[in-house]
């Protein structure tokens, strides 16, 4: 039996993969974009569903979109939650406004649409949300403070949903994946903060450098990552015999750079024990059992 797949951000890179690969394999697809008759209309004939969906919307716009993109095929099994883009710049001279915009994207936008789906996978009792994240969700870099801070905010939110699907609904399943650098558009199409303090052009000019230079010589194959993902998702191919985790990482860029932060964190973790632990109240116990925490 066929999934039927609803993803964001199809206009190229990984979202665009996934509909071409699904779609091939019999699979329902919603595929969705901003302006998505110009912006899709190469994957009309995939025979994926296009619909127009910009994740900014409000959360009465996107509940919606979802009951419009169900309509499609009567169900959704699960959701890409792709759509994204990169903001660069130091922290001093990004604006409010401009980290907004990467929040409103990366993080409210997934989430809204997570909303909006939770009660149609309730009534299922099953569902995957997949989040399409990035190794700058765990270990920042410099000149990337929107991109970050949005990243991180999503993969937090995203760790407290599957704590509370656990718990209550443990047939819907987050996921998030977390991908290095890989061949898709988005590396041309870095929104690059404007030169407002000379104190950080040269972080400006080496933020510039490294996205032209992640573009030409990108190390991870995008149609591999998508691939795998949909094995995930069926429990065939990689996923036989395996428990999928909360988060899966992709490309030994993003593997060397989460377990640089990892050992740095269980260095400092170990070293600052004692101090950590020195304020606490004399014969402190554990708290009080709550909420499980998994």
């Amino acid at each position: 039996m066929p999934y039927t797949w609803l993803i964001t951000g199809c206009s190229s890179g990984f979202g665009e993969q996934f509909v071409r690969q699904l779609t091939a394999q019999g699979d329902q697809v919603i595929a969705t974009g901003r302006n998505a008759e110009i912006r899709l209309a190469h994957l009309k004939d995939t025979g994926a569903t296009i619909l127009d969906l910009d994740v900014t919307i409000s959360q009465s716009e996107m509940d919606m979109k979802f009951q419009q993109a169900l309509k499609a095929y009567g169900t959704i099994d699960v959701i890409v939650h792709n759509a994204g883009f990169i903001q660069c710049g130091a922290l001093e001279e990004l604006t409010q406004e401009e980290v907004q915009l990467s929040l409103d994207t990366n993080l409210h936008g997934p989430l809204n649409l997570t909303r909006s789906a939770l009660p149609h996978f309730r009534e299922k009792g099953t569902g995957w949300l997949i989040y399409m994240t990035s190794q700058a969700g765990f270990a920042a870099e410099p000149g990337a403070t929107g991109y970050c801070a949005s990243k991180f905010a999503l993969e937090g939110a995203v760790e407290s949903l599957a704590k509370e699907m656990a718990w209550l609904a443990p047939g819907i399943k987050p996921l998030i994946i977390e991908s290095g650098i890989f061949n898709t558009e988005i590396m041309n199409n870095i929104h690059h903060a404007d030169y407002r303090v000379p104190f950080w052009k040269p972080l400006n000019d080496a933020a510039r450098a490294r996205g032209q230079g992640n573009s030409r010589i990108a190390p991870g194959n995008a149609v591999e990552l998508v691939s795998k993902v949909i094995q995930i998702v069926k429990g065939i191919g990689i996923a036989e015999g395996r428990e999928i985790p909360l988060r899966i990482p992709f490309g030994s860029d993003c593997l060397k750079a989460v377990r640089a932060k990892l050992e740095t964190m269980q260095r400092t973790y170990d070293e600052w024990e004692d101090v950590a632990r020195s304020t606490d109240f004399p014969g402190a116990s554990e708290p009080l059992p709550g909420v499980p925490d998994s």
